[in-house]
């Protein structure tokens, strides 16, 4: 069984290792496609010798002529047909920060990632893009998650990539369906998070944080969001002074009501899940207690009372 399935084959066949893929799944995989004899005893013998902790992701040719221990050997040194890089979108980060970690990786310029990156191109593929202003980018909807991308190919089919693990986590657990029943377009849905996304900084508060935001909608108030303002600056400020929150923007959400034009960071599950189910609550404020924590209030009186308690322990 460690002999190769047919020595006198000619066939390669291109095989796809996905990083973290058990030795058990790829032997059955191959198996299927005609490369080994034996699954059972591939998987074994890789356990024996140590090879299935050592197998390194990417596309490999493999043929039939070629025994267990050839093609493990193959998989252990990382000779793979095609190079792949190992891309990491972290939760919150801007369309710029995404092209500058594309850009880092020598997959692509910034200027090309940029140039790419809006509806336009991809509308008729994702129907979702259909009702975005004419004027936006794809902020918001290039998923923030680890990719596994293979060298030299095209803008377009990158950001497809990401586009495409966007409407698979969106439609595929129904929030478009939870999306109708609170009156909200997608573009909306998305901008919301995306704001939940740059003020919580724990899991638990996301739901609360985004209840505040609902009732200020409600009551037509000013968001008042921070992140929003930052957004515009392109810089984080643990405080922000008088003079930045009149920058003239309409992203400034302290000084226009309702939500930003557009959204202002890629929005990770938890935030979109929070943004379509608010935690019922009638905080109206909450302010940053420094340490991850938000102090939430129903008044603006009890409001400055907290925000002067935070900065006074600074």
């Amino acid at each position: 069984m460690l002999y190769p399935k047919d020595k006198a084959s000619e066939a390669f066949v291109e095989f796809d290792v996905k990083s973290g893929t058990p030795a058990r799944e790829l032997a059955q995989n191959m198996y299927k496609e005609g490369l080994i004899k034996n699954p059972m005893v591939f998987n074994l013998y890789a356990k024996i010798n140590g090879y299935d902790v050592r197998i390194k992701s990417g596309t490999y040719l493999l043929s039939p002529s070629m025994s267990p221990g050839e093609i493990l050997k193959k998989m252990i040194s990382g000779d793979v047909l095609r190079k792949e890089q190992k891309i990491t979108i972290p939760e919150g980060i801007t369309l710029e920060k995404m092209a500058a970690i594309f850009q880092e990786h020598n997959i692509l310029s910034k200027e090309e990632f940029l140039q790419a990156a809006k509806p336009v191109y991809f509308k008729d593929k994702y129907k979702f893009l259909e009702g975005l202003p004419p004027d936006a980018t794809l902020e918001g909807f290039l998923f923030p998650d680890t990719y596994f991308l293979p060298e030299e190919k095209p803008a377009h089919y990158y950001i497809d990539i990401l586009l495409k693990r966007f409407n698979e986590m969106y439609f595929g657990r129904g929030y478009d369906l939870q999306q109708e029943k609170i009156g909200l377009t997608i573009y909306q849905v998305v901008t919301l998070a995306s704001i939940i996304e740059a003020e919580a900084k724990l899991a638990a508060e996301r739901p609360v944080i985004s209840s505040v935001f609902h009732n200020r909608l409600k009551k037509g108030m000013a968001l008042q969001s921070c992140a929003t303002v930052e957004y515009v600056l392109k810089e984080h400020k643990e405080f922000l002074t008088l003079k930045d929150l009149e920058v003239d923007s309409p992203y400034n959400t302290y000084k226009h009501s309702g939500l930003p034009p557009g959204p202002i960071g890629a929005p990770g599950i938890s935030s979109i899940e929070a943004a379509l189910n608010p935690a019922d609550t009638d905080y109206l404020y909450f302010v940053s207690n420094g340490d991850g924590t938000h102090t939430f209030n129903k008044t603006y009186a009890e409001h400055l009372r907290n925000k002067k308690h935070a900065e006074g322990d600074k």
